[in-house]
């Protein structure tokens, strides 16, 4: 079988003319570079829709052939010696599983983390949710179409019209896209068909929810070009209420997005696949609400200010701050925007015992964010916060020999550009000086009319920025070869080398000064205690001048190896034994420290990860069963830290550093089951040990104590996110009935026992353990020509958090909530 074959429905002969231009063209695009915009997709056939017929023994089959693509090839997932999940297109449409959040849920041993464009995550084994930014690179990547996704927005919208997502477990990078340490999700949509096919699907449901998505597909010149249109639109409030306008909402829904492809078939040869897709987000989603304030430090010691006590103040009038897990107080509602466009073409060519595949893609994503970081009715943030505009550029040449020979390879040029232009607002009000100063100062200003007004004036108007423009230029070279010695047994190994060059710049720029504390005290009678009190409080704000003078740079350069030797043993048509060792390396950042302007380099995470596994198809076939077991030493590992930084809005900020040492250990199993022809049960789960095996030098949490000692000892915890046990259990149920119909009932729960959700380990991080549940039922024709079906995702309404912010002196402890129950009802129709 040709390594990437395109299978198409022939209905005509093709134009020898139009034959012969589109193969130059094709052959123009295998030549093409980083500037010839382009996003790479799985060239390999036409799929029928996720809404076409469906008999009851469907499911049954589908145990034992699910085809997968983690190593660039249509394989058997049984066939494949390498800890995958998959989750099928159909599976994914029938749940309403939508966003990366889905996914996870419905994967064993992943978390995902969904809390703006730019601070999204996925998590494999318990690591991926600490280092974001845009210095940084995810541990766990993401390929969406067969481009990798070095940008975490990359996953922030809607996946319509899917074929199915995978999950990779362990280092990659001598086959996958870039190099990372932990696994790769990827997500593969459907393909273009010469054969008609529309379909629509509306959704309704709780909270104003309104989804209208669709695909049409068929040929625009008869067995040479084919075309597909999907696209979605989503609309809906979302489940934070504001009491102070009552009409708007946090965690809202409002995105839309378009995707264009074209398959050209010019010859039995060449087959060429080009992807155009936009989105866009405009939602209210930036919001953690304040859930306690404590009077005291962790040790017993009381604080001496507090979110609330800097809202007693007579300035603020009597107020009282909201203390509610879904209400806030704001008066600064302004959506986030995010706008995403990417370009793509993949083109194959097949050569007389190898394919030829050019991949070559351009995408760029903007994010711009206006949060009111104080959460209330005062004027103390005029919104602000991070604009981002970010560029990428990639380029993959592959050569894959065919396989069935002794030895089958595939070997590769990798070329990467990613650059981002970032801004941090921070515009202040006419109350931001009431809120920021100590109570010293507070005192001193407050006394009289003349300090009152320093007080107001101290930050009214005052406008800081900080400019970054981090740059990352990535080459590598890259192989994996496969050794049958026999029918059964087969040897894998690969190699990756990888150069890189890191730039930063940094910037500090004061847009707004606000007014002239010292004209202004002399006006009107200030004395100079409050005329210095006032400049005291701005310079809390504004930071030193160490911030301030022309633009900075940094620049470094490294290389990287990664590795795998993996033996597999067929031990009969229904049994695979597999182990795989390797080194996986994720590039090191070049950033800065916020508060003074000095570089921050931050070494590369290296991840030496052992795996054994067994693949099973037992009972004839009716239960597949895959197990392995796994050891990974992550040295370097690379962790967001949260440290004090009163120049900031909360009081902190998050800095990147490298733990000495974290090691995971754990068993994984996934599984299906079809007793019977209507019915099929899916199971997976984990026990997963992530711990810092070596970190004395961390940071210590704001609320242990009023005098922080210099660092803390984390060795021995449990990395944020990682729940020791994980698991997931779903059932499937599809019954004809008569008239031509299908019924179908179908449920699923994860399940997460108790683990801490804060980066900085916090106890107020602290999660019990949790099960999310989702059912659905539905009746349709057994043709598959339409379906109405009816859903309840979360069904019992589990309140749960997904992210922690303990209190400093400027905030309150705040936590960031999971998705609410959602009931709905979806009607597809297809034609």
């Amino acid at each position: 079988m040709p390594a990437h074959p395109i299978r198409t429905e022939r209905t005509g002969a093709a134009r020898p003319i139009l034959k012969a231009l589109s193969r130059q063209i094709a052959a123009t695009l295998l030549g093409g570079t980083l500037a010839g915009a382009a996003l790479a997709q799985d060239a390999s056939g036409t799929a029928t829709d996720a809404a076409g017929a469906e008999t009851a023994a469907d499911s049954r089959q589908e145990l034992d052939t699910v085809v997968i693509r983690a190593r660039n090839r249509e394989e058997r997932l049984q066939d494949v010696p390498i800890p995958v999940s998959v989750v099928t297109g159909r599976e994914l449409a029938r749940d309403n599983a939508v966003n990366i959040t889905d996914f996870a849920r419905r994967t064993t041993n992943v978390q995902a983390a969904e809390l703006n464009s730019r601070r999204s995550s996925v998590s494999i084994r318990g690591v991926g949710k600490n280092v974001n930014g845009e210095e940084y690179e995810a541990a766990v990547g993401v390929i969406i179409d067969n481009v990798f996704q070095p940008y975490v927005g990359a996953s922030w919208t809607n996946f319509a019209d899917l074929e199915n997502i995978e999950i990779a477990r362990g280092p990659q990078g001598t086959l996958l896209g870039k190099n990372t340490t932990l696994g790769v999700l990827n997500v593969t949509t459907r393909k273009p068909s010469f054969t008609p096919s529309h379909t629509v699907e509306l959704t309704a449901g709780e909270r104003d929810l309104r989804r209208v998505q669709g695909t049409t597909t068929g040929a625009i010149v008869d067995d040479v070009l084919a075309y597909r249109l999907s696209f979605f639109d989503e609309k809906g409030d979302g489940s934070i209420k504001n009491a102070n306008q009552n009409e708007s909402t946090w965690y809202d829904r409002n995105r839309s997005g378009v995707r264009l492809q074209f398959l050209l078939v010019p010859s039995e040869d060449v087959t060429a696949r080009i992807i155009f897709h936009h989105s866009r987000a405009r939602e209210n989603i930036n919001m953690s609400p304040n859930v306690d304030d404590p009077a005291t430090y962790l040790d017993g010691t009381p604080r001496p200010i507090t979110l609330s006590s800097r809202f007693n103040r007579s300035w603020f009038g009597g107020y009282t701050p909201l203390f509610e897990k879904f209400k806030v107080d704001a008066n600064y509602v302004t959506p986030s925007i995010d706008r995403q466009n990417g370009l793509s073409a993949e083109v194959n060519w097949e050569l007389a015992n190898h394919t030829l595949t050019s991949i070559t893609a351009y995408k760029d994503n903007e994010f711009i964010a206006d949060n009111d970081f104080d959460k209330t009715r005062f004027d103390i943030r005029r919104g602000g916060g991070a604009r981002t505009d970010q560029k990428q550029f990639s380029e993959e040449l592959r050569l894959t020999s065919r396989p069935g020979e002794a030895i089958d390879y595939q070997v590769g040029l990798y070329a990467l550009y990613n650059a981002f232009d970032l801004s941090s607002h921070t515009p202040l009000g006419s109350d931001a000086g009431a809120f920021y100063a100590n109570n010293a100062q507070y005192n001193t200003l407050n006394a009289d009319a003349a300090g009152r007004e320093l007080l107001g004036a101290s930050l009214n108007n005052v406008y800081t920025i900080q400019k970054k423009k981090p740059e990352t230029t990535s080459f590598a070279a890259f192989g994996q070869l496969n050794w049958h010695f026999t029918e059964k047994a087969t040897l894998t190994t690969g190699l990756r080398q990888t150069w890189e060059r890191k730039k930063n710049t940094w910037e500090y720029v004061e847009l707004g000064r606000g007014a002239n504390l010292d004209v202004l005290g002399a006006a009107n009678g200030a004395s100079a205690a409050q005329i210095a009190a006032a400049k005291a409080v701005r310079a809390t704000q504004v930071g030193s001048a160490a911030r301030f003078g022309p633009e900075r740079s940094i620049d470094d350069r490294s290389t990287a190896t990664s590795v795998l030797l993996s033996p597999s043993y067929k031990l009969n048509d229904n049994t695979l034994l597999y182990a795989s060792l390797a080194r996986g390396v994720k590039s090191g950042a070049v950033s800065w420290n916020n508060a003074d302007g000095t570089p921050n380099v931050t070494d590369p995470e290296t991840a030496l990860d052992l795996e054994l596994g067994a693949k099973l198809s037992l009972l004839d076939r009716k239960l597949i069963l895959n197990v392995n077991l796994y050891a990974t030493d992550i040295k370097d590992f690379q962790t967001e830290q949260i440290v004090n930084d009163p120049t900031t809005t909360t009081g902190t900020r998050n800095v990147i550093g490298n733990a000495e040492k974290v090691t995971l250990r754990g068993i994984e199993f996934d599984g299906a089951y079809a007793p019977t022809p209507s019915l099929t049960l899916r199971f997976g789960g984990a026990i997963n040990h992530a711990k810092y095996d070596s970190y004395d030098d961390a940071p210590c949490s704001s609320d242990l104590a009023q005098a922080l000692p210099a660092s803390c000892d984390y060795s021995g915890r449990t990395l944020p996110g990682a729940p020791k046990y994980s698991f997931n259990l779903g059932a499937d149920y599809r019954k004809p009935l008569s008239n031509g119909l299908v019924f179908n009932a179908n449920i699923h729960n994860n399940y997460a026992s108790r683990h801490n959700v804060a980066l900085n380990l916090s106890e107020y991080g602290e999660e019990d353990a949790r099960h999310l549940t989702d059912i659905g039922i539905g009746i349709g024709a057994a043709t598959g020509a339409w379906h109405l079906g009816l859903y309840a995702k979360n069904v019992f309404d589990v309140e749960y958090a997904v992210d922690t912010s303990t209190f400093t002196g400027n905030a309150a402890v705040s936590k960031r909530w999971g998705d609410r129950r959602l009931v709905g009802a979806t009607f597809r129709a297809t034609f």
